[in-house]
């Protein structure tokens, strides 16, 4: 319960936060007020502040120069624009990081379906019912940390720590994709099938159906990186 409260008030200090940069009172290329500041501006504490800084990065509205601070960026995102802009200038990256979920996540269902324990199949299940409660209120931060724990509970379902300690290397280059992938309205639709496939063969300890699920899912991912890439280049070729 409080991990959801938790990102509710994020989201809402995000919100507050791109209104201030969309109607000018924070301009492009202007520095933000320090994290103390922006506590007292907001009525929140720290943490807070630095997700909801952190989440306006991975949109495209704010750029984090080291030693220097938080700045709008020079070129505010317009729609999907930046979400697709960032996806391309970021594909080989990304394409290196679904492959290895590619060869893991597969893996990792078909484990937790045929070894998995009931508590982790609830989980699961809670997870995925808190997911469409996300996407009903167009929470894209929601969504996207939602994603990454569903996928994770799969991973730590298996109870192997080594593909427990490989998916937590892998969460922390797949954060800013996640919250730009979730930023195409199309893609949060995309997510909502296959999870309850996986969801479905896991509960009913079918592994080889659970690892089809998750592999078709992942080439489904892997497929809309693509069309997203290629629509973009169609629209900036016309």
């Amino acid at each position: 319960m409080e991990t959801v409260q938790r990102v509710s008030i994020v989201q809402q200090v995000q919100n507050r936060m791109l209104r201030l940069i969309e109607d000018g009172t924070y301009k492009p290329g202007e520095k933000l007020p320090v994290e103390k500041e922006l506590c007292q501006q907001m009525s929140v504490g720290r943490g807070t502040v630095r997700e909801a800084v952190r989440l306006l990065q991975a949109r495209g509205y704010v750029e984090i120069k080291p030693g220097r601070g938080a700045f709008v960026a020079e070129h505010i995102p317009d729609g999907n624009g930046g979400a697709v802009e960032w996806l391309i200038q970021n594909e080989a990256t990304l394409r290196d990081a679904i492959e290895v979920r590619h060869d893991l996540e597969p893996l990792a269902a078909r484990r937790m379906a045929e070894k998995g324990s009931s508590e982790a199949i609830q989980r699961l299940e809670t997870l995925h019912s808190q997911l469409l409660e996300a996407i009903q209120r167009q929470d894209t931060a929601r969504i996207a940390q939602l994603d990454e724990d569903f996928h994770s509970a799969i991973l730590e379902g298996t109870g192997n720590q080594l593909l427990i300690a490989i998916n937590q290397q892998i969460i922390l280059g797949m954060k800013v994709f996640r919250h730009k992938t979730f930023q195409v309205p199309q893609n949060i639709l995309n997510v909502v099938q296959p999870h309850m496939q996986i969801m479905r063969t896991i509960q009913n300890r079918d592994g080889e159906g659970a690892e089809a699920a998750m592999r078709s899912h992942l080439d489904k991912v892997q497929e809309d990186l693509r069309e997203n890439i290629a629509r973009s280049a169609d629209e900036d070729g016309n």
